[in-house]
């Protein structure tokens, strides 16, 4: 009998573990999709100032 409520238990505990480790998953993906839409942004304005110097430096020749 105590063996089934130590089963019991574990049940719950592992749940619980694993509800916090999804959690966490889910916490880093929407911080590295954060960070990826950064750099997206970063870069096309990285590759946006380019053109305009581009264009500045073909006009003044």
């Amino acid at each position: 009998m105590a063996k089934d409520k130590t089963k019991n238990l574990e049940i719950p505990v592992a749940e619980n573990e694993r509800n916090k480790a999804v959690e966490n998953l889910l916490s880093l993906k929407e911080y590295f999709d954060s960070q990826l839409q950064s750099d997206q942004e970063t870069y096309q304005a990285i590759a946006t100032l380019g053109d305009k110097l581009g264009v500045l430096w073909n006009a003044d020749k």
